[in-house]
């Protein structure tokens, strides 16, 4: 009779703790892909709600966030083992569910993995060359930054860029720390250059600077007020600037969601994460409070400089895109706030801050996902190929490199059907918080013992105060749901979309019960894995 294998693939992890509280901070910072979503965030909410409901609106979903961030904290430092939800989950609430909710994370985690490589030649090279152009007169700027918004370009640049992160995170997580701290600060003095440039900007002195800029291109000399006017040919009318409601500042929150609720990155780190109370609270809600922040201050800043009504106006271009007026920028973030920097140095670095805010997140999505398959493999649910630890990088190697030959597939899919570009990831996603809440909720009754011993066993009134937060994330992903769901205006539902979540959790089934049945045909009783925590 043959020996029955151990629970666990080893009896350590082999992973180190070396990130400290300030490197969870940037790290979930970066995790939010910050920019990246930023672009599409002022967009959707100024069409879905008027304008002067922006501000307001953001500071409230900052503040509803914090419930979805602070399960996200919590339950990591009650159960501190990389693989982010999946280990969570599996224990506190059903292995299945468990599974399930972290296929979910590492399928998207994998997509905009991708879509940051095909954004990074698309949106972030061709905007910086593209503003460059405008505020150095230099054409040549301008159609480099024409030719990376192309299909091809795209492809090798976006390849080029995923190599990069792939070499990047292989030499271990301790020296990919030490980039991030770096890129972060060159990336905050740059951002910190464009907000005071759009605080030392006016309404009339953007509009000179922007008729200057691309006069030749729109064939006016006011080209300022030939959008504005363009967009009320449209239907865009003072009602989308002036007035709103409090269902108005709700309706901020999914449109919000894109950029700001992501900050817990280290999560699916946990394991390697050296104080985890400190570090996991001060990167979970430290980096929501900078990222809404910034959010609401770059919103304020944009309104003031620009004037609210061309925002406005701008924006619902973008939507209804005018046949009579040619514009050479699109309303993102970047292209409206970096034009009025004309200074080609300070444009560059503002550039560059822009970027590594906007684009660094895709190391955190290929560490994470690496992290999420090192977990599942470490529990014998998938081969133990993807658990082992390079002794030289102190990373595991199969799990990275898997990683990216999976989002290289998507990388192909996004440049050569377009339509999956609009396949709302972000909606996927809060599929998986919401399966979190629930652990969150049921934790201090389903695991009693574990919970008393967790660090987290406050309560308030009797109630553990744990699951309370579970409840609060719990509906205000509901109510995001629900708009996305109503509101075709958010573009979150789709055929493509819908057919996409779907088919993720399908196959996500599929690949559980393979697991399951994989697992008893080696003599492990699956029940026996989810009732202990994996070792540190």
């Amino acid at each position: 009779m043959g020996e029955v294998p151990s629970i666990f693939v080893r009896r350590s992890s082999g992973l180190v703790r070396e990130v400290y509280p300030k490197d969870s901070f940037i790290y979930n910072v970066y995790f939010t892909a910050y920019f990246t979503a930023l672009v599409f965030v002022y967009l959707i909410a100024l069409y879905v709600v008027p304008a002067e409901a922006l501000v307001p609106g953001l500071i409230l979903s900052t503040f509803l966030f914090a419930f979805q961030v602070l399960v996200y904290s919590l339950m990591s430092i009650a159960m501190p083992r990389s693989g982010g939800d999946y280990v969570i989950i599996s224990r506190a609430l059903h292995p299945f569910l468990g599974f399930i909710s972290s296929w979910n994370w590492f399928i998207w985690l994998a997509f905009w993995f991708a879509f940051g490589g095909y954004t990074f030649s698309s949106v972030a090279l061709s905007t910086m060359f593209l503003t460059l152009g405008l505020v150095t007169g230099n054409p040549s700027l301008v159609s480099i930054g024409d030719i990376l918004a192309e299909p091809i370009p795209a492809l090798i640049v976006g390849t080029l860029i995923m190599l990069a992160f792939l070499a990047m995170t292989s030499f271990g997580l301790g020296k990919f720390i030490k980039i991030q701290l770096v890129t972060f600060i060159i990336g905050f003095i740059g951002i910190l250059i464009g907000a005071i440039y759009l605080a030392l900007c006016d309404p009339r002195t953007y509009a000179e600077t922007l008729n200057r800029l691309i006069s030749q291109y729109t064939g006016t000399s006011d080209s300022y007020s030939a959008i504005i006017s363009t967009a009320k040919e449209l239907g865009w009318g003072p009602e989308r600037v002036y007035g709103y409601t409090a269902e108005h500042l709700i309706k901020v929150l999914p449109a919000a969601y894109l950029a700001v609720p992501w900050t817990m990155g280290t999560v699916f780190i946990a394991g390697e994460v050296s104080q985890p109370n400190r570090a996991q609270l001060i990167g979970g809600i430290g980096g929501l409070a900078f990222i809404g922040g910034l959010t609401v201050v770059l919103a304020f800043l944009l309104e003031k400089a620009m004037g609210i009504e061309f925002f406005s106006a701008f924006s619902y271009l973008f939507y209804n895109p005018p046949q009579n007026l040619s514009i050479p920028i699109q309303p993102y973030f970047n292209t409206l706030a970096f034009l009025i920097i004309e200074n080609p140095l300070l444009n560059i670095w503002a550039n560059l801050g822009f970027i590594f805010l906007g684009w660094m997140y895709m190391a955190q999505n290929l560490l994470n996902d690496s992290r999420l398959l090192f977990a599942w493999s470490f529990d014998r649910l998938i081969p133990e190929k993807f658990a082992e630890v390079s002794e030289r990088f102190k990373s595991p190697i199969y799990a990275l490199l898997t990683v990216f030959i999976i989002a290289e597939i998507f990388l192909f899919a996004i440049i050569f059907v377009p339509e999956l570009q609009v396949i709302s990831s972000i909606m996927a996603l809060s599929f998986s918080v919401i399966i979190m809440s629930l652990a969150a909720i049921f934790f201090p009754y389903r695991k009693r013992d574990l919970f008393e011993r967790s660090g987290i066993n406050w309560k308030v009134a009797g109630v553990p105060i744990i699951s309370l937060l579970g409840l609060a994330s719990l509906i205000v992903n509901l109510i995001s749901n629900y708009y996305w769901i109503t509101d075709p205006n958010y573009g979150a539902i789709n055929d493509i979309s819908v057919t996409a979540m779907l088919l993720v959790i399908v196959i996500g089934i599929l690949i559980y019960i393979l697991g399951i049945y994989r697992l008893k045909r080696k003599g492990i009783e699956p029940s026996k894995i989810y009732t202990e925590l994996p070792p540190v």
